[in-house]
This record gives C-alpha cells, sequence and structure tokens, in this order.
C-alpha cells in the first residue's frame, strides 16, 4: 500500500514539473508555425511587387495556402491571425502595413510590411481580414492601384 501511494505522488510531482514546460514548448511550436506561414505572405507581396505592375483593374494575383494550427496536445490555440491591421486596436490602425497574430495566453506579434500599403479587399471601414477559425484558408494577395498609390488587397478565395 505505501509502494503505491509513494508511486502516485511521484506521478504528480513529475506531472505538476512537466506540465509547464510542455506548455512551453506548444507556445512555442505554434508561434513558429504561425509565424512560418506569415513569412511565405509576405514573401508573395514581395515577388508581387517585384514582378508585377499595379493596375486599376483586377490584375496580378498569387494565391497563398495559410494554415492555423488547431489546438491540441502539441498545439496552443490562435486568437487571431489579421492581414492588414491589427483588429484589437480601437483607433482601427489604419496605416495597413502589418500583419498580426496573437496565440492563446500570449502577447500580440506583428510583421510590418515596408514599401507598400496592405489592406483587406472588401472589408468595412478599412478593417483587416481576420482569420479566428484553425485549418486551412486560401488567402489572394492583389497588387492593384489605388487612391494614387499601389498597394497589395488581401481576400479569401473561396
Amino acid at each position: 500500500m505505501l509502494r503505491a501511494v509513494v508511486a502516485v505522488v511521484l506521478a504528480a510531482a513529475l506531472l505538476a514539473t512537466t506540465l509547464p514546460a510542455v506548455e512551453t514548448a506548444k507556445h512555442q511550436r505554434t508561434e513558429t508555425q504561425v509565424a512560418g506561414e506569415l513569412d511565405r505572405l509576405e514573401s508573395a507581396v514581395a515577388d508581387l511587387r517585384a514582378r508585377d505592375q499595379a493596375t486599376v483593374e483586377p490584375g496580378a494575383r498569387r494565391v497563398v495556402t495559410v494554415h492555423i494550427p488547431h489546438r491540441d496536445w502539441i498545439h496552443a490555440g490562435v486568437s487571431y491571425v489579421a492581414l492588414g491591421g491589427r483588429p484589437v486596436d480601437a483607433r482601427g490602425d489604419r496605416n495597413g502595413t502589418t500583419f498580426a497574430w496573437r496565440i492563446d495566453g500570449a502577447d500580440e506579434r506583428t510583421n510590418q510590411i515596408t514599401g507598400v500599403r496592405v489592406e483587406a479587399a472588401g472589408t468595412a471601414g478599412d478593417r483587416p481580414l481576420v482569420l479566428r477559425e484553425p485549418g486551412t484558408h486560401r488567402i489572394a494577395v492583389e497588387l492593384a492601384w489605388r487612391d494614387g498609390e499601389r498597394r497589395i488587397l488581401v481576400s479569401r478565395v473561396g
């Protein structure tokens, strides 16, 4: 009987010491995955800017698949991924040069896109395109001429 009690206490102690490390690993893995997905999207923006001309009519575009992981044993949950601004800014962050994301239980992270304004196509009031659902999202990235400047328009496909 004493052996069983000692075994349970030891197992509980080991579990208590390893759970914080598991949570940290989940956050780091998810952070790395989301940052990698947005790097691919940023590469598509850079390629579009370098190779194509902006037009008033629908023109050059790339379609990029972005995968947001589901919360499970190896991934933390993702609160949001925002393209073209920050969804939580009460002022609206209208500079449109930001990709932002937030992992559950962590601070918001952002990537500034330089050289061109990024905005969500078809959203009211210059709001960003916000992805909240886990899974695979197809994102169209289009180079356009709007209000006298080159802009990147992002939208969901399908």
